[in-house]
Formats: C-alpha cells, sequence, structure tokens
C-alpha cells in the first residue's frame, strides 16, 4: 500500500533563502529528491561515512535487547525510512515473537520510497507496509489514522518509532527540541522512540566522512543545484560551484555548503528572479550536529522523553538512544 501526497513549496523556500543579504540558505530537505536520495544511498557505502556502518553494528548486536521489555505487539514506524535496510535488524527480532508486523516507513522521497515499499512487499511477506511520503510529523498523523481505519486499538499495541542516520543533527537544536515535543504530542505513554546521534569525536573523522575520495557527498549537495534547474527552470552552471564541508568546533556540528568559485548572476524563470553570486560566496545547504552526553541529556529531558535504554558502537563513536515519554 502506498499514500500519495504532494506538498510542494519548493520555489517559495529557494526564493527565501537564495534572495537578499543574508547568508544564502536553503532547507536540508530539498537534497533529497530521488537522486539525492540515491546518492545519499551511496553515501552511506563509503569507507569514510562511519555513521552508517557504526549504526548497524549496533542494531546487529542489540535489536533483541531494543525490544526485549515491550509487553504489547509492535508496530514499527520509520521516520525518514530512506533504504529500509537497518531496519530489517528489528524486523527480524520482532517476527520471532509476533506473526505479523505493521511497517509505516515516513520519506519524503515519493518515488524513492515506492521502490523500496514494493522491494519490501515483495521480499517480506510477513511485514505489512504502508509507506507514507511526506513531513513526519504529518506522517505521524497518518499512520494513527490507518491505524485507527484498519480497527488497530492503540491500547493494544506498543508503536516503536525509529529516527535513524543521526538525522535529528540535522535540525538546528532547538528544532530538534520542538520535533521532538511533536513527536510527544501524537504518541502514547506505550509507544517508544529510538534516536540515532552521532557523538563528538576527532575532527579529521568527522570531517573524512563528509569530504569522500569518491566524491560523492559532493555530487549530493551539487545535485540541489540540478533540482532547482530542473523544478524553476534556472541556469545554474555547476562547474561553477565546489562543495565545501567543514566542523565548526565551537557549535559542534559539521556545515555543508555550496562555493561560488566565481562572481556570478543566475536566472530562475520560474521565480523571474536574478541570484547575485560573490566569488567564495556560499549557499548553506546543510548542518549536522555532533552531541556529547550533556548536549544530548538536555535535548531530551526538554522535549518531554526520559533516556530507557543506550547503546554504543565499540569506539563510542555513535549512540542509539531508545526513549520513553516522561
Amino acid at each position: 500500500m502506498f499514500l500519495d501526497k504532494n506538498s510542494n513549496e519548493f520555489g517559495k523556500d529557494i526564493l527565501a533563502g537564495l534572495d537578499g543579504t543574508n547568508q544564502k540558505s536553503t532547507p536540508s530537505k530539498y537534497l533529497y529528491d530521488d537522486l539525492g536520495s540515491e546518492l545519499f544511498e551511496k553515501i552511506t557505502q563509503q569507507s569514510e561515512y562511519y555513521p552508517t556502518r557504526t549504526e548497524i553494528e549496533i542494531l546487529e548486536k542489540y535489536s533483541f535487547e531494543i525490544i526485549r521489555d515491550i509487553q504489547k505487539e509492535i508496530v514499527l514506524v520509520e521516520l525518514g525510512s530512506g533504504s529500509s535496510k537497518k531496519t530489517k535488524f528489528l524486523f527480524d527480532e520482532i517476527l520471532k515473537r509476533q506473526t505479523k508486523l505493521y511497517y509505516f516507513p515516513i520519506d519524503i522521497s515519493f518515488d524513492y520510497l515506492n521502490s523500496i515499499v514494493s522491494n519490501l512487499e515483495n521480499s517480506l511477506s510477513n511485514v505489512i507496509v504502508k509507506g507514507i511520503p511526506c513531513e513526519y510529523i504529518e506522517g505521524i498523523r497518518q499512520c494513527n489514522n490507518i491505524l485507527f481505519e484498519n480497527d488497530i486499538k492503540k491500547k493494544n499495541i506498543s508503536r516503536l518509532l525509529v529516527f535513524l542516520g543521526s538525522s535529528i543533527g540535522n535540525f538546528e537544536i532547538d528544532e530538534a527540541r520542538n520535533f521532538l515535543k511533536d513527536v510527544r504530542l501524537h504518541i502514547t505513554n506505550d509507544d517508544l522512540l529510538l534516536v540515532g546521534f552521532d557523538l563528538v569525536k576527532e575532527r579529521s573523522i568527522i570531517e573524512s566522512a563528509y569530504n569522500d575520495v569518491q566524491g560523492i557527498t559532493s555530487k549530493f549537495n551539487l545535485n540541489l543545484l540540478n533540482r532547482i534547474n530542473k523544478e524553476l527552470n534556472a541556469n545554474f552552471n555547476i562547474e561553477n560551484f565546489t562543495h565545501k564541508a567543514y566542523y565548526d568546533h565551537n557549535k559542534k556540528r559539521i556545515e555543508m555548503h555550496i562555493l561560488s568559485n566565481i562572481e556570478q548572476q543566475v536566472y530562475i524563470s520560474a521565480l523571474d528572479k536574478n541570484i547575485q553570486f560573490k566569488k567564495d560566496e556560499t549557499i548553506h545547504t546543510e548542518n549536522s550536529y555532533k552531541y556529547d552526553h550533556d548536549r544530548l541529556s538536555d535535548l531530551i529531558n526538554r522535549a518531554g522523553f526520559s533516556i530507557y535504554k543506550e547503546f554504543f558502537d565499540k569506539n563510542n563513536w555513535y549512540e542509539l538512544v531508545l526513549l520513553k515519554p516522561s
């Protein structure tokens, strides 16, 4: 089953982010069109990109421990599902204790999610997949509606929501707290939330993950300009721009930018707007915050959750935190 929902404010957000004298910026969600999602999957396979393999290491080792104390039938909801390959470790453990599993992958990339849903439906007969292509909170609302329509009563289930890939790090700290608060409003005390946090570590390790030698992250970042060209009929010359990613030690975050190599002007036809770029001026496309214990604990406590269980990889580079409503 696949639910189609189209809500596109792409042009409005691009205009707001690029037109003006302040730091040019775009919401990071626009990096993930269909090609962007495919490129990101390739990023996760690069040797420098440690978050995916460390998260897989944790899930492979601790999936049983993650679900062990959940007494009711589990419904799995994944926010920003991507390929769902990491979630399969949870599938295996859950299906050892119940005969079927409702799985709701939520992702903003419609076509990409559709292909993932089709693959799962063909390979896992006892997993009932209902893909929801929209923003996370709206996806949780739709999940709740589907459960109600299928006469699945909340009192009989525990939803395990998973938010993997250190995606929480793409939010500003206040935004992350508000996001978790919104999640809390849409779940019950019987539900749990599993969140992946990338931890503070050596600068060289972090920066290498966002500057892989194969240049996949560069293609991923610059693909935003291709998307603007395609969807808004712009004339960005990609060769005049460069991917730039660096770690800001004070803010404990990776910043990803698209840098203009020359002074230039770009016309966006759909917006009837000329955008001026100075040499070395950048478009700030994404942040990825890294967490230490204090920042993590403060975020969780102020969002209305408490830490139920914590799981680390062998290097303590990454953490999966199982949260319960407080």
